[in-house]
């Protein structure tokens, strides 16, 4: 069998899920058990004043963070929590388990970088495509 069910407790729902997305679901179930441990209030967001420095404390590890604009309560929960369900999922240290994420993350952006590329090209070349056809036709057009 190549699903499995799972009911949404919220609508009681049954949804099937194939059975390759089981360890995403216990990652980011094991990321939301934690981020609901820390209970921080992220509702005034907005309100919070920017860090002004290159790094946040985030849990107990000073880690370095490059965000302009500052990363806010949310947003540093948020990575906190992946982190440390990372770690408790792989058995790394929290050190560890923020670079692995941090390789994962660029990986996805050089992967969307080389998808945009290609669709530029994609791009380049139905314009020009259309630009050849409407000389060619247009030319056609003067000629009669």
């Amino acid at each position: 069998q190549s699903t499995f069910a799972l009911r949404d407790e919220s609508t009681n729902e049954r949804m099937e899920v194939p059975w390759s997305l089981l360890d995403l679901i216990r990652y980011e179930y094991e990321k939301e058990k934690i981020k609901a441990a820390m209970e921080v209030d992220t509702t005034n967001d907005d309100e919070l004043p920017p860090v002004h420095r290159d790094t946040s404390f985030i849990g107990e590890q000073d880690i370095q963070v490059p965000a302009n604009p500052f990363l806010t309560k949310a947003q540093v929960t948020e990575l906190h929590a992946s982190i440390k369900a990372a770690q408790e999922r792989w058995g790394i240290s929290y050190k560890d388990a923020a670079h692995q994420l941090y390789l994962q993350k660029m990986a996805q952006v050089q992967a969307e970088m080389a998808e945009v590329e290609r669709l530029g090209a994609m791009m380049a070349r139905c314009h020009r495509l259309i630009n050849e056809t409407i000389r060619r036709h247009s030319g056609r057009a003067g000629s009669t």
